[in-house]
C-alpha cells in the first residue's frame, strides 16, 4: 500500500512542484524573493505547506530540504523561516491540518453547527450543536461521513502515504494527536450518559470513542494512500458508513 501510495505521489509530485515554482506562463510575473506583505502572509503559509507536502511525498521527510520548499514557491529561505522556523515545523503544521486532530476540527463544526459538516447534518434544525443532544446517532453519523471526506482528500492521502514510507507511524505526534481527537469526541459520549441518552454500562466515554473511530482510523490507513484507485475510496467510505450503523444500532438501544 505505501508504495503504491508513494509511486503515486511521485508522479504527481513532479508536476505540482513545478506549478508551485511559479513556471506559470511567459507573461506572468515572478514572485517576489523578499519577506511578502502582511496581507499576503497568510497565503504564503497555505502554499508553503501544500509545496512541503507534495515534496515530502515524492521525496520523502528526509530527502526534502528546507530550501527545496522555499524553491518550490519562488521564495528564498529567509521568507520561509519567517513563517516556520525549521523542516519540523513544517511538517507539524500540515500534521495538524491533515491528521487526527482534522477529525477534532469535524466535531467542533458539529458541535457549533457550523461549517460544511453542520450543514450537512442539518444541525440547525436538529438540535445537533449542543453535543448532539438531540439527535446522537446523526450526529455520529455525521461525524464518520464528514471524517471520512476530510481523509479522502488527495492532501489526506499524500499525508498517510508519507509517514508509512517514512516509517511516521508511531512518530509521538501520531499518538499524541490521536490521545487528543479520541479524548474530544469521548467528552461528548460522556454528556449523553449525563443526559440520559446512552446506557453508562456500555463502556466508559473513552471505550466508546476508541471503539467508534479505530475502524475509521484502520479504514484510513488500508484504503485512503495516495495512489487510491476510486473503487477503493468508496470502499472505505463504505465501510466507515456501515460502521457507524453498526455502532449506532449497538449502543443506542
Amino acid at each position: 500500500m505505501a508504495a503504491t501510495g508513494m509511486a503515486g505521489a511521485g508522479s504527481r509530485a513532479g508536476a505540482g512542484s513545478g506549478a508551485g515554482a511559479g513556471s506559470g506562463t511567459g507573461t506572468a510575473p515572478a514572485r517576489r524573493r523578499g519577506r511578502p506583505p502582511k496581507a499576503n502572509a497568510g497565503d504564503t503559509k497555505g502554499e508553503l505547506l501544500a509545496a512541503a507536502l507534495e515534496l515530502f511525498a515524492a521525496k520523502g521527510f528526509e530527502g526534502t530540504s528546507v530550501r527545496d520548499i522555499a524553491r518550490a514557491v519562488g521564495l528564498s529561505e529567509s521568507v520561509l523561516y519567517a513563517h516556520f522556523d525549521s523542516k519540523r515545523a513544517i511538517f507539524d503544521a500540515v500534521f495538524a491540518q491533515l491528521g487526527p486532530l482534522s477529525a477534532v476540527s469535524v466535531l467542533a463544526d458539529i458541535q457549533a453547527g457550523t461549517g460544511a459538516a453542520g450543514a450537512d447534518a442539518g444541525l440547525g434544525d436538529a438540535g445537533l450543536g449542543n453535543a448532539g443532544l438531540g439527535d446522537p446517532p446523526a450526529f455520529i453519523r455525521s461525524l464518520v461521513a464528514r471524517t471520512m471526506d476530510v481523509w479522502a482528500a488527495p492532501p489526506a492521502r499524500q499525508l498517510i502515504s508519507l509517514m508509512a514510507h517514512d516509517d511516521l507511524l508511531h512518530d509521538p505526534a501520531l499518538t499524541a494527536g490521536i490521545y487528543e481527537s479520541i479524548g474530544s469526541l469521548a467528552a461528548v459520549f460522556e454528556r449523553w450518559v449525563s443526559a440520559g441518552l446512552l446506557a453508562s454500562d456500555l463502556g466508559s466515554p473513552l471505550e466508546l470513542a476508541y471503539a467508534l473511530m479505530s475502524p475509521i482510523a484502520l479504514a484510513r490507513v488500508l484504503w485512503l494512500h495516495n495512489g487510491a484507485r476510486p473503487e477503493e475510496i468508496e470502499a472505505a467510505r463504505s465501510r466507515a458508513d456501515r460502521h457507524a450503523e453498526l455502532f449506532v444500532r449497538a449502543v443506542f438501544r
